[in-house]
């Protein structure tokens, strides 16, 4: 999977300016459309896992044609609904762009087919109901550590006990300061607001030996290289690289669940079928075949996918799995995440 975080954020907002020139011709229709439908989503991997389990079954139950574009493009969104030129439909978007912008870029489902009971709790939003699932997870070199392994978030953060280089995401809306915060003792119900100075002091005891990566591709690098001891990587990545022969072992304790959700896009010309669709890919079914073709989980909780136990041990929508992880505040973050960002960045900087 490329790099799944692509919010709409201030940069986004430039760039759609630029793109105002080139909209596409006004389109109208009163959403009605059920005969076809332009889904928006990641490409490589995931698209091709997603056209096999989900899209083509949909297009041969429903007689429904769907047009598939990638990769996600926040600025273009912006650009159709403010501009009242969408073209897209179905826009598979970042869990946290969901509550930030439902009403505004993305409809609100009718959420009468979709049982809320179904899916982690959550994770269902007025305008979105999540695809699949991943998590940010501790993988550690079993070459480094032996017999004496880490087991939880407190032990990433510990160079004294488990010296060795370190390696996280530079996107902070990973969980990065959640999970430092739970690393020095606050309980996971009183995370927010976050508390920036806590967090960053505990950043601080690893920055020195911490590398960061800014894609899926370069994480799977880094494990096959073993550039780093220990690591905070998206658990399908981790799985890739091991099937790869990188020496990694995840650590489920304090993972961060993580969801893509499929949203219609504000104004979509074919909205009637824009629902149908999701009512479908979100449904026990496909979301069995979802988990089967890929090293991400279901996000329906109902789906029995049978996987080998090579993909089973990275399966972050396993029930043992999922019991010892944490969420993100997705609400916080809508309201807080240029704040965030800044903060960041100004850390990473200095």
């Amino acid at each position: 999977m490329s790099h799944r975080k692509r919010a709409l954020s201030a940069v986004a907002a430039l760039a759609a300016l630029v793109l105002v020139g080139c909209s596409a011709p006004t389109q109208t229709g009163t959403g009605s459309n059920t005969k076809k439908l332009t889904l928006v989503t990641y490409g490589s991997a995931f698209q091709d896992a997603q056209e096999k389990s989900i899209i083509d079954p949909f297009r041969k139950k429903t007689g429904i044609s769907v047009t598939v574009e990638s990769p996600v493009d926040p600025a273009r969104l912006k650009v159709m609904v403010e501009t009242g030129n969408p073209t897209w439909d179905v826009y598979v978007a970042d869990q946290q762009d969901v509550p930030a912008y439902c009403g505004k870029y993305f409809e609100k489902l009718d959420l009468g087919k979709i049982n809320k009971d179904d899916f982690a709790k959550g994770t269902v939003e007025d305008c979105g109901a999540p695809l699949d699932t991943y998590s940010y997870t501790i993988v550690y070199n079993k070459k480094k550590y032996g017999a004496n392994p880490p087991t939880s978030i407190a032990d990433f953060f510990n160079t004294k006990k488990f010296p060795g280089s370190r390696a996280m995401s530079n996107d902070p809306s990973e969980g990065n300061l959640e999970l430092a915060l739970i690393a020095d003792g606050v309980s996971p119900d009183k995370l927010y607001p976050l508390d920036y100075d806590r967090a960053f002091k505990v950043l601080d005891r690893i920055k020195a030996k911490t590398i960061f990566w800014s894609s899926g591709a370069e994480q799977v690098q880094m494990m096959e290289q073993q550039r780093a001891d220990m690591m905070l990587v998206w658990s399908g990545r981790g799985y890739e690289a091991t099937q790869n022969g990188a020496p990694y072992v995840p650590v489920w304790r304090d993972n961060i669940y993580h969801w893509a959700s499929l949203a219609i896009v504000k104004g979509s010309p074919n909205k009637v079928a824009a629902q149908k669709f999701i009512d479908y890919a979100v449904s026990k079914k496909p979301q069995t075949q979802w988990a089967e073709s890929i090293a991400y989980g279901a996000a329906n909780l109902t789906a029995t996918p049978t996987l080998d136990p090579s993909k089973a041990t990275w399966d972050s929508s396993a029930k043992d799995h999922r019991a010892v992880s944490h969420h993100i505040d997705n609400r916080w973050w809508a309201k807080n995440q240029d704040e965030v960002v800044s903060r960041w960045t100004a850390w990473t900087a200095g």
